[in-house]
């Protein structure tokens, strides 16, 4: 019975569930948009920052939309033709050093910009931490492999718990949606022989705990930051 279960290699089913899927899943989970689906998040979080006003609204997420997805996406066709990397999706790990060093330059001049605007805290605080997770991907790679996608999807979960327990604002929803897409890009991630289990393992805890420590840091003492 569970041979009957098995998706042949080479079969139709088999490389749509293992390499088609992960794939999709892949880009429509990429890293860079972790910052702006956390911004959206906080937003409509049903704290004090949702009272902001549309505008206002629109122009945060514009500026760091902006600054966390536009601009790094645009550098990997420069990336490609200067032969920086060899694919677009930037796989290897000798490859990422350059394109993770301007990234985290972008993700801190996102947040500087933010913070010339006066925007709440707490948003400043989410892309500070959202940087530090680039910059600790950064080093990590210099030596080794780390998941670049958990790493981003466990600071979207570490930002929803500490929105849930600091401001008492009830996200059991997203918790639910997040942790399951966060099992879903963890599978793909191994399907597509991107990362080993390790690897995706600490990218996860890695990104939860610098979210969580540095908003909590934020909420103890702002003037941290």
């Amino acid at each position: 019975m569970n041979k009957a279960l098995v998706l042949p290699k080479g079969c139709l089913w088999h490389n749509l569930f293992y390499k088609r899927f992960p794939q999709f899943l892949s880009i429509i989970l990429h890293p860079l948009l972790m910052p702006t689906i956390g911004i959206y998040l906080i937003l409509n979080s049903g704290t004090h920052i949702s009272l902001l006003l549309p505008e206002a609204k629109k122009l945060i997420l514009i500026v760091t939309a902006s600054g966390t997805f536009g601009l790094p996406i645009a550098f990997i066709p420069f990336f490609y033709y200067r032969k920086i990397t060899t694919s677009i999706d930037i796989s290897e790990k000798h490859e990422r050093i350059i394109p993770l060093l301007i990234t985290a330059s972008l993700y801190y001049l996102s947040f500087f910009l933010l913070h010339q605007m006066g925007v709440p805290m707490l948003i400043q605080a989410f892309l500070f931490a959202s940087a530090i997770a680039v910059m600790l991907t950064l080093l990590v790679t210099i030596k080794w492999k780390i998941s670049a996608h958990l790493m981003g999807m466990g600071g979207i979960i570490g930002l929803i718990i500490t929105l849930s327990v600091l401001y008492h604002v009830n996200m059991f929803f997203y918790l639910m949606l997040f942790s399951l897409l966060a099992g879903f890009i963890g599978f793909a991630r191994l399907s597509l022989n991107k990362h080993t289990p390790t690897q995706v393992y600490l990218g996860f805890i890695s990104g939860l705990v610098v979210m969580v420590v540095t908003l909590i840091l934020f909420h103890i003492s702002p003037v941290i930051f």
